[in-house]
C-alpha cells in the first residue's frame, strides 16, 4: 500500500494543479522569521525580529518588533505602509509557469521573476464604499508591476485532491483582493464570477495584447496566476 501511494505521489508531483500564488504567512511564521522591517506611513524603516503579531477577522492587526540594540516597538497595522519578513524557508512555487511561451515572455523561468526572499504586507483600502484600511499579504511579488493580488482573509478554498485517504494537493482560494497599481482601493475578485468580469474588471489595460495571447482558449480560475503573470510581462509598458 505504501509503495502503490509513492509512486502515485510521485506522478502527481509531476502536474501542477493551477495558481501559483505566494502562501499564506501564519504569525508563528512571522515570528520565525529570520528578519523583518517595517516601513511607517512617513517613510521610517524600522528592522528587526517579529516577536509577536495579532490577527482579528484574520486581517493583520498588530505587529511587535525587536530592533537589533533590544528595544521593542508595536505598530498599529493603519500606521504601517508595508511589511515584510525573511521567512525561515524560502518557498517552492509550482513549476506552471515554466514551459513553453510563458517562459519565453520574459525569457527567464517564473522562479527567476517572482521575489521569493520576503513575504509582504502591504497597507490598501478594502472593498466596500468606506475608506477601511487593512495591511494585506501580497500575494504576487515580482509580477506585480500592473496588479497587485492580495490574500482575501475570508476566502474560501476549493477542494484539495486525495489519494486512498491522503491529501495529495491543497484547495485553492475561491477569492482574492486585487488592486490596480494607480489605487490602493482592492476589488474583490470571485471564482464564480472570473469567466464574465475579469477581462473587465482586471485585465482591461491591453486587452488586443491580452485577449490574443489567449484566443481561443477558457478563461478559468485555476490559471488567475498564471493571467496574472502573462498580464504582468505584456502589459506593464502599456
Amino acid at each position: 500500500m505504501k509503495k502503490l501511494l509513492s509512486i502515485i505521489l510521485l506522478l502527481f508531483s509531476q502536474f501542477s494543479f493551477g495558481q501559483s500564488f505566494v502562501p499564506a504567512l501564519s504569525v508563528s511564521g512571522m515570528v520565525s522569521a529570520k528578519s523583518a522591517y517595517v516601513i511607517k506611513n512617513d517613510g521610517t524603516k524600522i528592522e528587526g525580529k517579529v516577536t509577536s503579531a495579532s490577527l482579528t477577522n484574520n486581517i493583520l492587526k498588530t505587529v511587535t518588533m525587536k530592533t537589533s540594540d533590544g528595544e521593542k516597538m508595536k505598530f498599529k497595522a493603519e500606521d504601517i505602509k508595508q511589511f515584510a519578513v525573511v521567512p525561515k524557508d524560502l518557498f517552492k512555487f509550482e513549476q506552471s509557469m515554466t514551459a513553453g511561451s510563458i517562459k519565453e515572455l520574459a525569457g527567464r523561468d517564473f522562479a527567476d521573476v517572482v521575489d521569493q526572499s520576503h513575504v509582504y504586507y502591504e497597507q490598501a483600502i478594502l472593498p466596500g464604499k468606506k475608506n477601511k484600511f487593512a495591511l494585506m499579504q501580497l500575494l504576487n511579488p515580482g509580477f506585480d508591476h500592473v496588479v497587485k493580488v492580495y490574500k482575501d482573509p475570508n476566502a474560501k478554498q476549493t477542494g484539495g485532491i486525495g489519494v486512498a485517504g491522503v491529501k495529495v494537493t491543497g484547495g485553492i482560494d475561491k477569492s482574492y483582493l486585487v488592486c490596480d497599481t494607480g489605487s490602493n482601493r482592492a476589488v474583490l475578485m470571485e471564482k464564480k464570477k472570473y469567466k464574465k468580469e475579469a477581462q473587465k474588471v482586471i485585465f482591461d489595460k491591453c486587452p488586443e495584447v491580452f485577449n490574443k495571447y489567449y484566443a481561443g482558449e477558457k478563461f478559468q480560475w485555476k490559471d488567475f496566476a498564471e493571467h496574472v503573470y502573462v498580464y504582468d510581462q505584456l502589459c506593464a509598458d502599456k
